[in-house]
């Protein structure tokens, strides 16, 4: 009959920091609690967030306590639910986090127990299922990229089969422009070269 007259509060999220030694020193000061459980974060979601340079410190998604009373627990559930977790206090660390938490009514420890390794089951079946398609897409973009190198080399050789040589038609040594003199003037039917005599100059001068 006891443990009938305990009440469950769960709490949908936490803070980054909270623990469940911090988590009883401040619901202590509402009632007598019996036991607290706080959920891990998901190992695939764990990695993720230390790879991409999160804090490597372990992460408690949400959580639940249980209450001497189940009176107790409605009424913290209710009074505390969508209030400052910090209170007041100017330096306190979760002063901007909210609480939020619902009483569960007719909810016993022992379900909390056969849930847990039912989500831990999901969530290793879940992982090994993202694990394994992640693997797929791995090797199809391995395949996808040998692929473009196969087409890239062979578009090099045909590229390079059909190069044309450099260098015109000219001989080599010779000049670009055609050269000209009295002889291919006169082949051309341009007249004679009449020259100055000096008696013409002499009258000039």
């Amino acid at each position: 009959e006891t443990k009938d007259m305990k009440g469950v509060v769960h709490l949908a999220s936490l803070p980054l920091h909270m623990r469940a030694q911090k988590l009883r020193h401040i619901l202590e000061q509402f009632g007598e609690i019996e036991r607290i459980y706080l959920a891990p974060e998901d190992e695939f979601r764990s990695k993720n967030r230390k790879k991409s340079g999160g804090s490597k410190k372990i992460r408690f998604t949400e959580g639940w306590v249980e209450f001497a009373q189940r009176k107790l627990a409605r009424r913290v559930a209710e009074s505390l639910n969508g209030t400052p977790i910090g209170g007041k206090k100017r330096h306190n660390v979760f002063r901007d986090d909210i609480w939020n938490m619902r009483y569960l009514p007719k909810f016993k420890w022992f379900m909390l127990k056969e849930g847990t390794i039912y989500n831990q089951q999901v969530r290793k079946a879940r992982l090994q299922q993202m694990m394994s398609q992640a693997q797929r897409e791995n090797t199809f973009f391995l395949e996808r990229v040998e692929q473009a190198r196969t087409i890239q080399k062979i578009a090099e050789r045909r590229e390079a089969k059909g190069k044309p040589k450099k260098g015109g038609g000219s001989a080599p040594g010779g000049s670009r422009f055609p050269r000209t003199d009295a002889a291919t003037a006169r082949s051309a039917g341009a007249g004679p070269v009449v020259g100055i005599s000096d008696t013409v100059l002499n009258s000039l001068l």
